[in-house]
């Protein structure tokens, strides 16, 4: 399963109204669904909520095999945790699977746990996905996050594409002069390996000291602001706000 780079900004530039709202509120709103899951227990809540994300994701007009080759490759991190509560968490066994016993206590905090991994990754990729990096970024300068964070996030961003674009240069320089490891032992291959990386590392620290060199001649200093935000919130942005709070709100009273 392969996303590339690209494709990860090609989502961010469609029209639909998730990709026209504000990158405030849409963070906000993110962090509030996050937050609003991690609160509660209810799995049915969980799932109304994972419901209405689904919804937004198709309201955005995103591509949904897009969508959830990303989810899929983010969810293992988390999710993995999930699938080892059943068997050591609880005192109610319900089944043995090859002699190990299965907890219906550690069965229901499993799933619990799935889903609320689940939800935290759809809205963070609903959030990546319908909004460029430095949108973000600015939203988060705008709400309070510091300059030195703001700014060292935006140059990640800016040169992991570049740095990106030197690997896969360097992986095709390879190919072209006959690199296979089918064809050569394990230690050649670790060899191999090691010289890529460092070579991707003395390209990293040398592009990172002509950006800064660059900054510095663009008279750069501590006091400097790389993110002024000067977008309104509007009504639509507030309607969604009121839409999103209304789901949470439901889902606390109905299955709680």
């Amino acid at each position: 399963m392969h996303i590339s780079l690209s494709s990860l900004e090609k989502e961010n530039f469609k029209e639909s109204i998730i990709h026209k709202m504000d990158a405030r509120v849409k963070l906000i709103l993110t962090l509030l669904i996050i937050f609003y899951i991690t609160a509660y227990n209810s799995i049915f809540a969980i799932l109304l909520v994972e419901i209405y994300l689904i919804f937004l994701i198709v309201l955005s007009k995103l591509s949904l095999i897009y969508t959830f080759k990303r989810i899929a490759l983010i969810l293992p991190f988390g999710g993995t945790i999930a699938l080892f509560q059943p068997f050591i968490k609880g005192k109610t066994v319900i089944y043995y699977l090859f002699g190990i016993p299965i907890y219906q206590e550690g069965l229901t905090f499993g799933m619990l746990l799935f889903l609320k991994v689940l939800v935290s990754v759809t809205s963070i990729v609903l959030l990546s996905s319908t909004t460029p990096m430095y949108e973000i970024i600015n939203a988060g300068r705008k709400l309070g996050l510091p300059k030195i964070m703001a700014m060292l996030l935006g140059l990640m961003v800016r040169y992991l594409f570049v740095m990106y674009d030197v690997l896969e240069n360097t992986i095709k320089a390879q190919k072209s002069r006959g690199f296979n490891r089918k064809n050569l032992s394990y230690k050649k291959i670790l060899h191999i390996f090691g010289y890529t990386v460092g070579n991707l590392f003395l390209r990293s620290y040398e592009q990172g000291e002509k950006t800064y060199l660059a900054m510095l001649s663009r008279c750069y200093s501590n006091g400097s602001d790389l993110f002024p935000y000067k977008k309104k919130i509007g009504v639509e942005d507030l309607t969604m706000m009121l839409v999103t709070v209304i789901v949470l709100v439901l889902a606390n009273f109905c299955f709680n």
